[in-house]
């Protein structure tokens, strides 16, 4: 089979898939992609394909005409090839990269299937290099921009746009509900997120816990620290330690997202705290350790952004470390009174945080 002809004409796709299984991160900046491809081919009808859990932020966007969840297991893994196969797309873009994601872009049959060069699959017609050498930009590029790459490289425009996520609907009012019956007064909040997944994301917690006591103690508003379901003997270790602060386990994803759309600041490591700020356009704080603001700074948002400079060994990923300074002193590192000067400062109405731009899109 002949390669496809670049770029495509928009007026001779009639569907399309997108592949995004997984990482709430890179789910929430695949918004920016179906806003601006429906925008180029506003009459294909748009499938987006996730795991569950994931599809949550998703479901409110209009350019979104269906969404198929690939449940995890044999038997998950089974129910989403044949769904994919029953979709028959013109347009498969792989926007995830790992086997999983690949055996399903093969199995939609679309006569075009795009996907990263990197990724090393022999199922796409179209490989797409790296945003920095396809918009030849010199440096690390965002996330956000190497997913717009993959569309770039098919001919949609892809300017520099904020996220712009809705907010899931009835999620403000049943997230009032849920606040209320916490106890959390109305008013001006601040959301501190202070758990993630990789030792070289997390500051530990215990600065988290100071952290909340004092903005808590410093400013009229409430400070509220959100946990995962599977946080729960941290959420109580915060209950006695963090004096004066509102503790939240397992607020539903929707929920979440209201509420992050209405606070005053959110503080967070570089994970989904800092994401959602970016998301809904509320301003952040965001902790970086071994992962590369380059690549995951809050996409066109105000932020301040916050890390140890001058460490040979960072960014390193996050998950081994290899510091010649002493274990993890990229996160470690981070000065308490920096992180809460700066939180501070943002309350205060004196935003010491910048909107920061993106490099490669265009």
């Amino acid at each position: 089979m002949k390669p496809p002809t670049l770029p495509l004409d928009p007026g001779e796709i009639r569907s399309a898939l997108f592949v995004r299984l997984r990482r709430f991160g890179d789910t929430i900046v695949l918004s920016a992609c179906v806003r601006l491809f429906k925008r180029w081919a506003p009459h294909a009808r748009l499938t987006v394909l996730v795991q569950p859990g994931y599809d949550a932020l998703l479901r409110p966007l209009q350019e979104i005409d269906e969404i198929v969840i690939a449940e995890r297991g044999a038997g998950g893994a089974l129910d989403a090839l044949a769904r994919v196969r029953a979709l028959r797309p013109d347009l498969t873009v792989d926007f995830h990269g790992n086997l999983r994601a690949a055996l399903l872009t093969q199995a939609s049959g679309a006569r075009v299937k795009v996907g990263e060069r990197r990724f090393h699959w022999p199922v796409y017609d179209v490989r797409v290099p790296h945003a920095e050498f396809l918009f030849g930009i010199r440096g690390r590029t965002h996330t956000l921009e190497n997913h717009l790459a993959l569309l770039a490289a098919i001919g949609v425009p892809t300017p520099a746009e904020p996220l712009d996520l809705p907010v899931p609907e009835g999620a403000p009012r049943s997230a009032a509900e849920r606040l209320a019956a916490a106890g959390i007064p109305e008013g001006p909040r601040t959301v501190l997120f202070p758990t993630t997944t990789l030792r070289g994301k997390q500051w530990p917690v215990e600065r988290w816990f100071r952290l909340a006591s004092r903005l808590a103690a410093s400013w009229e508003g409430a400070v509220l620290l959100m946990f995962g379901g599977s946080d729960r003997d941290l959420a109580a270790r915060a209950l006695r330690e963090a004096r004066g602060a509102h503790v939240l386990v397992d607020m539903p994803l929707a929920e979440l997202a209201a509420l992050v759309a209405s606070s005053e600041l959110v503080v967070s490591h570089d994970s989904l705290g800092a994401h959602l700020a970016a998301a809904y356009g509320a301003p952040s704080v965001v902790l970086y350790g071994g992962t590369d603001p380059a690549e995951y700074f809050p996409w066109m948002a105000e932020t301040a952004i916050l890390r140890v400079h001058g460490l040979p060994c960072s960014p390193c990923g996050g998950r081994d470390c290899r510091s010649p300074v002493y274990p993890w002193a990229c996160i470690d590192g981070l000065d308490e009174e920096v992180v809460f000067g700066t939180a501070l400062d943002w309350l205060s109405g004196r935003r010491p945080g910048a909107v920061r731009l993106p490099v490669a899109a265009r």
